[in-house]
């Protein structure tokens, strides 16, 4: 399928979804994992 690549297969990423990751406290622990286990490839951010 078009959505199938290198990145996707070495990551387990089953849908081409990137959560963005919102530095302050927008982005959880828990919905990072929750988009990892849709398929997703959930990401935290960090601001200093």
């Amino acid at each position: 399928m078009w959505y199938e690549t290198r990145i996707s297969e070495r990551f387990g990423i089953n849908y081409p979804i990137v959560q963005a990751g919102m530095a302050g406290g927008s982005t959880t622990a828990e919905l990072v994992a929750s988009v990892s286990n849709a398929g997703g490839l959930g990401t935290l951010g960090l601001g200093i």
